[in-house]
């Protein structure tokens, strides 16, 4: 036997070997897989059946929501859609919603997710990894931003410009027409229309709505100066505990994949079996890991549909962590 014989036996050796490997390790994942799915979608299922017992009702009319920033934000417009009747409790920021609902300072909070203009807003999605929360609701709210500033300001005065980052985002068609506009993000499009009021500064300008405008108050230099008309920011309101109201046919999950080829798509190819409308779809960076990404699924499925239950379990099978994030209706 010759040494090239030698050599490609003991290659072919090693192929065996490795498949092998690659086999035992596909076994292990699916036996891992099935012993989550037989510990937690139980409880999984019994929670979310026990959640659509016990809110077998109307949404609540009157609630204490929080909502970032001050009077006049879109978040308030956003809670005012949902609630009849809301008690906002306004708050500095974004994880400050967060830590209202996990303290029992409100009973719920309204998070803006995402803009139809300038996407999504990463920043709820990173908080979303560090807190414990479910959706009850969604909402779309027609955005419609405003130049203001202080009354007699002219628009030649300006020479800077408060917002949101999204809001600037938003507008950045229009703010090209000022090109030695300086442009300066806040944490809230009220924050800065209310900067702006008690500001002694008659050069500063800020991007914000209607409600703004009539609050402080401050002048409409100019409406409707985003880029789209068709603006649209979803909102989604949150709780601490459970609940699922009647109506819910939106579900909302968090994933972290196996690092193996087709992970994605056993999960895509899940949902579409299933005949479920994937609606969103976004990966974020996994906090202090490098290089390693969790998912968020939005689907549309009847939470009472019969199969509702085996589509979470095809998707904790497939997953290395599952989070439920809650089911709700989605308001347009």
């Amino acid at each position: 036997m010759n040494q090239d014989t030698i050599n490609q036996q003991k290659q072919e050796l090693e192929e065996q070997i490795r498949r092998l490997f690659e086999k035992r390790d596909e076994l292990a994942r699916l036996a891992r897989a099935e012993a989550r799915a037989e510990a937690t979608h139980t409880t999984l299922a019994d929670c979310v059946a026990a959640a659509r017992k016990e809110t077998e009702q109307v949404f609540p009319k009157c609630a204490t929501v929080a909502c970032q920033g001050a009077k006049g934000a879109y978040s308030q417009q956003s809670a005012e859609q949902v609630f009849t009747y809301p008690n906002i409790l306004f708050v500095k920021s974004f994880d400050a919603v967060f830590t209202a609902i996990e303290k029992g300072l409100c009973e719920y909070g309204m998070l803006p997710i995402e803009n139809s203009t300038a996407g999504s807003v990463n920043q709820i999605y990173d908080l979303m990894q560090e807190h414990k929360f479910y959706i009850v609701r969604s909402v779309r709210v027609k955005v419609n931003h405003n130049l203001l500033a202080k009354p007699g300001t002219k628009l030649s005065d300006i020479t800077d410009v408060y917002s949101h980052p999204q809001a600037l985002a938003q507008c950045a068609d229009y703010l090209k027409k000022f090109p030695n506009l300086v442009q300066h993000e806040m944490a809230n499009t009220a924050m800065a229309a209310k900067m702006v009021a008690e500001s002694e500064d008659k050069h500063i300008a800020a991007l914000g709505s209607v409600h703004c405008a009539q609050e402080y108050p401050l002048e409409i230099l100019e409406s409707s100066v985003q880029d789209r008309d068709n603006n649209y920011t979803r909102f989604i309101c949150i709780s601490k505990k459970l609940k699922i109201f009647p109506g819910a046919n939106r579900t909302s999950v968090m994933a972290v994949l196996p690092h193996r080829k087709g992970s994605l798509y056993r999960i895509l190819k899940g949902l579409n079996d299933y005949d479920c409308n994937l609606t969103k779809l976004e990966s974020r960076p996994r906090q202090g890991r490098d290089f390693e990404f969790q998912f968020y699924f939005d689907f549309e499925s009847p939470v009472y549909d019969e199969k509702y239950g085996e589509i979470l379990t095809v998707l904790q099978n497939e997953c290395e962590e599952f989070a439920y994030l809650g089911s709700y209706a989605e308001l347009v």
